[in-house]
């Protein structure tokens, strides 16, 4: 008996190891060790994932920027050169600005001959149009077709040189109401500009007389009427008690709406002449015709109202010497250069939407610049009928968009009368 119970418990030894798993397990005491290792391995393992939830990964945020910057580029494929060409614009546009304010002031610089020292202003276009022509092929006529740069006089006394003329009223006038008045409200009234741009299209049947022009107009007289309002009212600036005099607004104003007026009369010339002409097919051969003539109606009416014997005995002939008096004078007109350059380049690539809000913020730019520079003062008057005025500009510009829809144009007529100049030529350049 001995010997067989000894047998069994051997056989039961040399069973296999998995008829071992069906034994019962043996329960764990919650204080034994193997309990709480298991416990503690559990905690770390949630307290890992609870801090990969909180910390962000930088790979998910760095692909997301991407392709919000993806989209964004693949919808405007030309934002680099847009916003370049629109900062370069601005910087320009406005260093001219407060240049010619702080040049032709009484009360700052004085140096009081506007219209001689324009003059020479188109001088320098002149020059540099010149030398871009022989640097730059792209800009050349015979891209076009054409083989010679001169035309017959017929042609350029009537269609060109009577655009030299309203362009040099327009930049003579507008730099000489800068004597009498503020950078600010010289640039809430030339956004009068629009009222003109729209008579002289009616005159020369560019435009068509109906409603909506009618309320354009009206409520463009409106908001800038608004603008001018008040500006006498106690100034804080000594600069400014010296110039917005009542009867200094009354002069400056009205030089400003004599240059508007010019403005919109080139408007018209150019939509007449220059847009089929053969030899202003883009803005550096415009430039390269337009200036000289303007050149010389400056230069003969600054010798009859400023006098040349007076230019040439100037104090600050003397106070900054002779280079220094002949580059401040030039240096307008490479600011004015570079700036056509800028307008140009912008034109190519922006939408009418995107010029007519870069306009408008321009202006808006150039008020607060003769705000932070010369103290000029702003009342809520005058910010009613700048808001006013804006949201006109808005309005024309989506009606000629409408326009140019129903009729099936392609060229942008823009309110900055400047930039719609040089629009005709890059759209007709690049048909």
């Amino acid at each position: 008996m001995t010997r067989s119970r000894s047998t069994t418990l051997d056989m039961g030894l040399l069973q296999p190891v998995d008829t071992l798993t069906s034994l019962p397990e043996i329960p764990r005491s919650p204080a034994s060790p193997i309990h709480r290792r298991s416990q503690s391995l559990v905690v770390d393992q949630e307290i890992d994932n609870l801090t990969e939830e909180a910390v962000p990964k930088e790979e998910p945020i760095q692909s997301s920027r991407q392709n919000i910057w993806a989209a964004l580029y693949s919808r405007y494929p030309n934002l680099n050169i847009t916003l370049i060409s629109i900062t370069l614009w601005y910087a320009f546009s406005m260093s001219i600005s407060v240049y010619n304010r702080w040049m032709f002031s009484t009360s700052k610089l004085d140096f009081s001959f506007p219209i001689l020292i324009t003059s020479f202003h188109q001088l320098i276009l002149t020059f540099l149009s010149v030398c871009t022509l022989l640097i730059f092929p792209r800009f050349r006529i015979e891209k076009y077709g054409d083989t010679t740069y001169t035309m017959p006089l017929k042609d350029y006394a009537t269609k060109i040189f009577p655009c030299s003329v309203a362009s040099a009223g327009d930049i003579g006038l507008g730099n000489t109401a800068f004597r009498f008045i503020t950078l600010s409200l010289y640039t809430m009234v030339k956004t009068s500009s629009l009222i003109f741009v729209l008579m002289w299209g009616v005159f020369f049947k560019l435009e068509k007389l109906n409603l909506k022009i009618s309320m354009i107009v009206t409520l463009m007289v409106f908001g800038v009427s608004m603008m001018i309002y008040g500006q006498h009212d106690d100034p804080e600036s000594v600069s400014a008690r010296e110039l917005l005099k009542p009867s200094h607004i009354f002069l400056g104003v009205t030089l400003v709406l004599l240059a508007a007026c010019m403005s919109g009369l080139r408007w018209a010339l150019t939509q007449i002449m220059l847009k089929k002409n053969k030899h202003t097919r883009n803005p550096i051969l415009t430039m390269m015709y337009i200036s000289p003539g303007m050149f010389f109606v400056l230069l003969m009416v600054g010798s009859a109202v400023e006098g040349v014997g007076e230019f040439l005995h100037a104090p600050i002939w003397e106070n900054k010497g002779s280079w220094g008096t002949i580059g401040l004078m030039i240096i307008p007109g490479f600011l004015a250069f570079f700036m056509t350059i800028s307008e140009f380049v912008l034109l190519q690539y922006a939408s009418l939407l995107t010029l007519s809000v870069a306009g408008i913020f321009k202006e808006l730019l150039t008020i607060f610049l003769s705000w932070i520079v010369f103290g000029d003062t702003f009342s809520l008057i005058n910010g009613i009928g700048l808001l006013i005025t804006f949201t006109d500009i808005l309005w024309y510009n989506k009606y000629r968009f409408d326009q140019n829809e129903i009729t099936g144009k392609d060229d942008i007529e823009l309110v900055d009368v400047e930039m719609n100049d040089l629009n005709v030529m890059t759209e007709y350049s690049t048909k």
